[in-house]
């Protein structure tokens, strides 16, 4: 992407952790070192690849080009080193689940300050995550009603 990002637009981050960063050749609009490390730290923040990109000017495909580079070894490992201590996604009730699948993610319509109505947007993450909890329940409770069927055949 050729556009830099407004400079007061880009987040403050924590320090991202030590790295060196990959040789490139030297572009105002490329993954300078600073775009790098600024770019592990968006990530570390807990975004995804395509946010911490964007979060810096560039594209998620860039950023695996960059990853694939040779000298690229300490660049990789910072991103695995930050991706692999982000904690696990909070795990959403059961509850909270059906009710977005059904009724989906509610969004106020803002005009000149103030509400104006409402936006309802499928929530096709739910539905999917509600579709895998279910079909994971319906396999334990198979292999439950397999077990207690051989045991009762033992007897």
């Amino acid at each position: 992407m050729s556009d830099s990002p407004d400079p007061a637009r880009v987040p403050r981050v924590p320090a991202a952790p030590d790295f060196t960063p990959v040789p490139v050749r030297a572009r105002k609009d490329g993954w300078t070192p600073e775009r790098q490390r600024r770019f592990i730290a968006v990530l570390r923040r807990g975004r995804s690849v395509g946010a911490a990109a964007r979060a810096v000017g560039m594209s998620r495909e860039s950023a695996y080009r960059l990853r694939e580079r040779p000298g690229a070894e300490s660049f990789a490992a910072a991103w695995d080193a930050v991706q692999a201590s982000r904690p696990a996604p909070v795990e959403t009730n059961l509850s909270q689940l059906w009710y977005r699948a059904f009724y989906g993610k509610v969004k106020p319509i803002i005009r000149k300050g103030e509400q104006v109505g409402t936006s309802h947007q499928p929530d096709n993450d739910a539905l999917l995550r509600l579709y895998d909890r279910v079909e994971r329940n319906c396999r334990n409770y198979d292999r439950w009603a397999q077990g207690r069927r051989n045991r009762g055949r033992s007897q």
